[in-house]
């Protein structure tokens, strides 16, 4: 009997020793399962972040070289920009100086004020560069500005056919006039003149006679306004 409970006693003996080792490898398997996948998405995440970090790390490059190019740029234009914008000779590089000043009245209306400027603060005939400035008192249009201007130029002998000419420079060149604007017409050689209007240039001239002819309407020996002339040239 004993002989018989031992070796039960035995054959369940190595049955749990059997399950034992079983679940044992089992177990280990699935641990070896656990811990191969969880090394494995480690590596996975280590790799995502190592791709993300060097992604924004180009991209960052990829900005910094592109702010950088940007901002060459930007200096090329800017140096450009200001070589192209910088005259030979223009009148914001001229120093003037005033020789005399007048003004324009009709009954009890003042119309405008002259202001004649030179290089050296005197009036010589015929010596360049020139500057008159005009600063109207009243609001005018610009047509009217132009028929005055011709019947000054009638009154000085201007052929017609140069007065119909230089209408039409006018036309294009004087806006209407404001209380207050400032329209000046800079000589600065015999080839080189222009409108400004309120310091800003206006106008280019391209005939070469038209500098004379219109300083000539205040300047002029024969100016209908002869007073004003010598107020405007510094004589009284």
């Amino acid at each position: 009997m004993k002989t018989v409970n031992q070796t039960v006693n035995a054959s369940r003996s190595a049955y749990q020793w059997l399950v034992e080792l079983l679940f044992g490898v089992v177990g280990a398997t699935v641990v070896m399962v656990i811990l191969t996948l969880s090394m494995g998405d480690a590596m996975a995440n280590q790799a995502e972040t190592a791709s993300n970090n060097t992604q924004a790390f180009l991209l960052s490059t990829s900005e910094l070289s592109t702010s950088e190019l940007s901002t060459s740029e930007l200096s090329t234009s800017e140096l450009s920009t200001s070589e192209l914008s910088t005259p030979d000779q223009s009148s914001s590089n001229l120093t003037m100086h005033q020789v005399g000043s007048a003004s324009m009245s009709m009954m009890w209306f003042d119309i405008y004020s002259a202001k004649l400027y030179s290089s050296d603060g005197k009036y010589q005939a015929n010596q360049l560069p020139l500057k008159l400035e005009i600063e109207y008192h009243r609001n005018i249009e610009a047509e009217d500005l132009i028929d005055a201007t011709v019947d000054q130029w009638q009154h000085l002998g201007i052929p017609e056919q140069q007065i119909n000419e230089y209408r039409e420079q006018l036309a294009k060149a004087w806006p209407d006039v404001k209380e207050g604007d400032r329209l000046t017409f800079m000589v600065n050689n015999a080839t080189q003149a222009e409108f400004l209007f309120n310091d800003k240039p206006y106008f280019q001239v391209s005939n070469v006679q038209f500098p004379a002819d219109f300083l000539a309407i205040w300047l002029s020996e024969n100016t209908s306004r002869p007073k004003l002339r010598q107020q405007l040239i510094g004589m009284n």
